[in-house]
């Protein structure tokens, strides 16, 4: 190889090497131009795994990393700073596509998600032993143990809630405090008193008196059994099944009855009957007024007949001669004469 082609090699390296550099630096910088947002948190625990850098989480979605790891060795607390890519964040508008948030809707829209239960928690990255943070909505999430104006903090602030690891220290510890508190020394001495107790019981001649009260018994209720067999034999049953029947029949009897009477009820015609009882009150009506009329009539009767047999009683030549006119008052005046 000439010099020529070994100042063409070497000149093509090194633009390379310049290229690649140049492009490192380009995306380092394209993504410190991005918006930002911040948020901090407090724990209590140990962060052995986490450091500046390490991942934030929301449900399993990179959505940014830890900024800065602070001690508060009054409080035995410690803060995290976290930065987030709120590129990650859209708002769904109806009739419009997906819009990425600002920061300033992130910073007005993050006090309300935390009240609704987002909180954040020390996971493990893998089986490395390096942890990440993560986001996650929680319901039942409980609130914040830290007074959160005693630390200055100048993000919004999420709460935090103990790692898997922590909860699993904490309850094995409780456990084993428990299991310390436990009387076994007076167990095991109550047990012994309970199984020498138990022991003379049995050993005593009562205990025998006892299983042969039981015995006896038991043959008794067998006893009692077998009675109760004979009693409830095949007449028992026969007769049982005679009444049974006799009841059956019954009823049966009773239905159709029941059923006849039904269908009466049903063929009489209400409406010609109602009809029928409506001519015969109007020709009720009817000859009652012509019995009224009646017997007015046998009383104007009843008392011509009675003027008459007055006046014949008075005048009894009347049935001969008839009625007689009467006298004029000068007739009657010269009678007087």
């Amino acid at each position: 190889m000439n010099d020529n082609s070994k100042f063409k090699l070497g000149l093509f390296i090194i633009f390379a090497a310049v290229i690649f550099f140049a492009a490192l630096f380009i995306l380092g910088t394209m993504d410190r131009f991005k918006e930002k947002a911040y948020i901090s948190t407090l724990v209590s625990e140990s962060v052995q795994g986490l450091s500046v850098g390490s991942s934030v989480k929301y449900q399993g979605v990179p959505i940014g990393s830890v900024r800065e790891i602070m001690i508060y060795p009054g409080d035995n607390v410690i803060r995290i700073d976290m930065e987030i890519n709120i590129s990650k964040f859209k708002i769904q508008q109806p009739g419009h596509a997906p819009v990425t948030i600002t920061v300033e809707e992130f910073n007005n829209n993050i006090n309300r998600v935390v009240e609704n239960g987002l909180r954040c928690r020390m996971e493990l990255e893998g089986i490395t032993g390096s942890k990440y943070i993560e986001l996650q909505p929680d319901k039942d999430a409980a609130p914040s143990t830290f007074d959160v104006t005693e630390f200055g903090l100048e993000y919004p602030y999420v709460p935090s809630q103990p790692s898997l690891i922590s909860d699993l220290r904490g309850s094995v510890t409780t456990i084993l405090a428990k299991l310390e508190s436990i009387d076994y020394k007076g167990i095991s001495d109550r047990t012994n008193a309970v199984l020498d107790s138990i022991n003379e019981r049995v050993n005593s001649p009562k205990f025998d008196e006892t299983i042969d009260n039981v015995n006896t018994m038991v043959n008794e209720a067998r006893r009692s059994i077998e009675n109760l067999e004979k009693l409830t034999g095949p007449e028992l049953h026969e007769k049982i099944d005679d009444i049974t029947k006799n009841v059956d029949a019954a009823v049966t009897a009773v239905e159709s009855l029941t059923k006849s009477v039904e269908e009466e009820i049903k063929s009489i015609e209400f409406a010609q009957i109602s009809e029928n009882l409506r001519s015969f009150l109007s020709t009720a009506i009817r000859t009652g007024k012509t019995l009224d009329e009646t017997l007015l009539n046998v009383n104007n009767g009843v008392d011509a007949l009675i003027e008459l047999i007055l006046y014949i009683d008075s005048d009894p030549t009347a049935l001969i001669q008839g009625k007689k006119k009467p006298k004029s008052d000068v007739g009657q005046a010269e009678e007087k004469r």
